[in-house]
C-alpha cells in the first residue's frame, strides 16, 4: 500500500541529437560568447574521464593539471523587464487620469495593431510592407554570408585536419604520425602558433637560449610575420624535417590572415611520419640532418 502512495516516477527526458551545422553554431559561440559554469563542468569530467582512460594515444594528459578558471559568459546586469499581462478592454477606452504619460508602458495586441494599420490610408500600407520585405531579405543576405564565412574558416581548416598522434621519432626526439590513411594533396594539420615580428623573434631566440629552451618552434610567413609555436601551438610543431618529405607547407589567406597548412604531398599510410622540408637558409654554421632519406643531403642549412 505504502508504493502505491509514492508518486510515480517521471520517464526521463530524451533530447534528439544536433545536426552537423548546430554542433558547430555551438563551437562557435564559445569564442563570442564565452564559457559558462555548465561549460567548465563537463570540461572537467571530460578530464577526469580521460585520466582513467586506458587508451594508449592520452597518455599525455597525465603531465596536465587541472586548474579552475572562471567563467568567461557573463550574463547581461541588465534585467528584462517582467510581462505585463494586457487587458482586450485596456485600449478601447480612455485613460484613467487623461493622461497616457501618467500611466506608464503598454504593449498592443496584434488586434490593435491592425486596427491601426486600417485606420491609416491605404497609400502607407505597400510602403510598410516593402519595409518589412526590404529588412527580410538584408537579415538573410546577412545570415548567408555568416554561413560562408564559418564554412570558409572551420570547415577547411578545423574540420578537415586529419586524426594524428605524437610520439618519438627515429629522425629527432618527438614526431608526428598518421592515425589515418591520409591521401595526396589533402590537409594534415594547421601550423598554430603566436604572430610576431622579426624583432620580437630575435628577442625570444635569445630568451629561449637563457631559459635553457633547446629547441624554438618558429616558422616564417613573410617578411614581416613570423608564427611562434614554442610555448602556445598545436601538434604541427612536432613535424620533423625531411630531404624527401612526404609533406609541404603552404601559405594560405583566410579572413584577411595568412596562416599555415601543412598538405600531404603522396599518399601516406597509417602510423607513417608526418615530414616537410624545413627550407631552412644556407649558412656557415651546419645543422646535421638526421633523417635518413637516400636523398638526404647531410644538413638541414
Amino acid at each position: 500500500e505504502l508504493i502505491n502512495l509514492l508518486p510515480t516516477p517521471k520517464p526521463p527526458i530524451k533530447f534528439n541529437p544536433r545536426k552537423f551545422q548546430e554542433e558547430r553554431k555551438v563551437f562557435f559561440d564559445i569564442y563570442n560568447q564565452g564559457i559558462d559554469l555548465e561549460d567548465i563542468s563537463f570540461l572537467k569530467r571530460t578530464y577526469e574521464n580521460l585520466l582513467q582512460s586506458e587508451e594508449p594515444m592520452f597518455y599525455w594528459i597525465n603531465d596536465i593539471l587541472w586548474v579552475d578558471h572562471p567563467y568567461t559568459n557573463i550574463p547581461d546586469p541588465v534585467q528584462p523587464r517582467k510581462k505585463r499581462k494586457l487587458d482586450q478592454d485596456t485600449f478601447q477606452h480612455s485613460h484613467k487620469t487623461g493622461s497616457a504619460r501618467t500611466e506608464g508602458y503598454y504593449k498592443l495586441t496584434h488586434k490593435h495593431k491592425a486596427a491601426f494599420y486600417q485606420s491609416n490610408t491605404q497609400e502607407t500600407e505597400p510602403e510598410v510592407l516593402a519595409s518589412i520585405v526590404e529588412k527580410k531579405a538584408q537579415t538573410s543576405r546577412e545570415a548567408r554570408h555568416e554561413n560562408r564565412r564559418l564554412q570558409t574558416t572551420y570547415s577547411d581548416l578545423d574540420f578537415r585536419k586529419k586524426q594524428l598522434r605524437f610520439a618519438r621519432s627515429s629522425i629527432h626526439d618527438w614526431g608526428l604520425f598518421a592515425l589515418e590513411p591520409i591521401a595526396a594533396d589533402e590537409m594534415v594539420i594547421e601550423y598554430v602558433g603566436t604572430s610576431i615580428r622579426q624583432s620580437v623573434a630575435d628577442l625570444r631566440e635569445k630568451q629561449y637560449e637563457a631559459e635553457g629552451i633547446g629547441s624554438s618552434y618558429m616558422f616564417r610567413v613573410d617578411s614581416d610575420c613570423i608564427i611562434d609555436a614554442t610555448r602556445s601551438g598545436n601538434l604541427a610543431r612536432f613535424i620533423n624535417h625531411c630531404c624527401t618529405p612526404n609533406c609541404y607547407a603552404k601559405i594560405i589567406t583566410v579572413e584577411s590572415q595568412k596562416k599555415i597548412v601543412i598538405y600531404s604531398k603522396r599518399d601516406i599510410d597509417v602510423n607513417e611520419e608526418i615530414t616537410y622540408d624545413y627550407k631552412f637558409p644556407i649558412e656557415d654554421e651546419k645543422i646535421p640532418c638526421l633523417c635518413g632519406a637516400p636523398a638526404c643531403r647531410g644538413t638541414l642549412n
